[in-house]
């Protein structure tokens, strides 16, 4: 069984005083991607929904399409995890969003309130990032160490239980850049809202690829850094 929280003792200063104590943190090991037989790349994340983790991450680096993946299995080698992926064909395009989805204020700030509800380990340790597929009530959500894998781990997850991504929102708590604009344009999602701030790159590439993003949305208020167009009752 994996452990998401390590207990660890600290050397707590408040002040003019410290002392032996003991904190909470999430729980990081590296894990290796191995495609089609080849070492790949190795991540460095929580060890959980790898399997989810390594399919949101093939669909939103655009290495292939979530029809291209022919099997995906994650196992601990006796020295650290590994995930094994079989695909078939080539890379995928980074095309524009041509979306007419549209979202209302109001479902804006009901995904903010189901991302806040899912941070969970963020909660415990202020050592995780929290992502989430937003799309009404077949809305998943995965925390992560790294918000890179917290958003392929939602991906992986959505996918698996079918959520079409091409009419749903990506939700994170993590900082946009450019990094993270592209993986929603290769996995085909029109609107990407943070609690967070924005890059001048994630900007760009917003504008670029047909991506609504949305920044800062905490407290009742947001920025809206791109195409607007996709929001509804904010006259």
């Amino acid at each position: 069984m994996i452990t998401e929280l390590e207990k660890v003792k600290i050397q707590r200063v408040a002040g003019q005083h410290k002392g032996v104590a003991s904190d909470v943190v999430i729980f990081e090991a590296e894990v290796l991607l191995r495609l089609n037989g080849k070492s790949y790349k190795s991540f460095y994340c929580l060890p959980t929904h790898l399997e989810e983790m390594a399919q949101g991450y093939l669909i939103s680096e655009g290495v292939c399409s979530l029809s291209g993946i022919k099997g995906i299995k994650a196992r601990w080698d006796g020295e650290r995890f590994v995930v094994k992926a079989t695909i078939d064909g080539h890379g995928t395009k980074l095309n524009r969003i041509n979306s007419a989805i549209k979202i209302s204020v109001a479902d804006i700030w009901a995904a903010i309130e189901q991302l806040n509800k899912h941070s969970i380990l963020f909660t415990k340790t202020g050592g995780a990032h929290v992502a989430g597929i937003f799309s009404g009530c077949n809305s998943v959500f995965a925390e992560d160490v790294s918000r890179h894998c917290a958003i392929d781990k939602a991906i992986g997850i959505a996918c698996q239980k079918g959520v079409m991504l091409t009419t749903s929102v990506l939700v994170t708590s993590c900082r946009q850049t450019e990094s993270t604009i592209r993986k929603a344009a290769y996995s085909r999602i029109p609107i990407v809202i943070s609690t967070s701030a924005v890059s001048s790159l994630a900007i760009e590439s917003a504008h670029k690829y047909g991506i609504t993003l949305i920044g800062f949305a905490r407290e009742r208020r947001f920025n809206i850094y791109a195409h607007k167009e996709r929001i509804t009752g904010n006259d």
